[in-house]
């Protein structure tokens, strides 16, 4: 019995074995983040999020400048002797600064992240348009990304023929920088 057992579960493997390799899958792999640094698109929204977010920051700076006015003015009249009456409205009206210039810091966090999110958009999509056009062109079944978002290395062997990060960049028009960071070359 145990030998029929191990008998089924070795024809399984090879049956599965069979069909994986008659599937012929055909994996590249690129260093998306290298690709994308060397687009100059990504400059131009880089360039525009800064903009952004130096508005953002500004307008936050005036909200925190009038919070820091209505605390040296409570420590002022704290300092004068001032009664419990005097300074209880200046405290409550502290602690409601505080909390909308709190508030006010996470919205411009949102709304910067949001920018980046909108700026970004486009330039994913011609680059997954390439990488769309390559797979099919060359009959790639997976092409990874070699590099995870830290810069820390995903693929950690390939065959070089399957890096497809200079084939990318010359895809998009990008000339190709002497040193080209290797896909599977990351800071490990």
């Amino acid at each position: 019995m145990r030998l029929k057992s191990l008998f089924a579960t070795g024809l399984i493997f090879w049956a599965i074995l069979g069909t994986v390799s008659a599937q012929n899958i055909k994996i590249g792999y690129a260093n998306i983040q290298a690709i994308l640094a060397y687009m100059p698109e990504t400059n131009t929204m880089e360039q525009q999020l800064q903009t952004y977010e130096s508005k953002l920051a500004e307008s936050l700076q005036i909200k925190q400048r009038y919070l820091q006015e209505k605390y040296a003015e409570y420590q002022e009249k704290a300092a004068a002797g001032a009664d419990e009456a005097t300074l209880k409205p200046l405290e409550e009206e502290i602690v409601k600064l505080d909390k909308e210039t709190q508030q006010a810091q996470q919205v411009a966090q949102d709304k910067a992240l949001a920018k980046r999110q909108e700026l970004m958009a486009p330039i994913v999509e011609k680059l997954q348009k390439e990488i769309d056009a390559i797979a099919k062109e060359e009959g790639y079944t997976y092409i990874l990304n070699a590099v995870d978002g830290s810069g820390i290395s995903v693929v950690l062997h390939g065959p070089e023929e399957h890096d497809l990060t200079k084939k990318i960049l010359t895809r998009l028009g990008i000339a190709i920088p002497a040193e080209t960071p290797a896909a599977t070359t990351g800071s490990n």
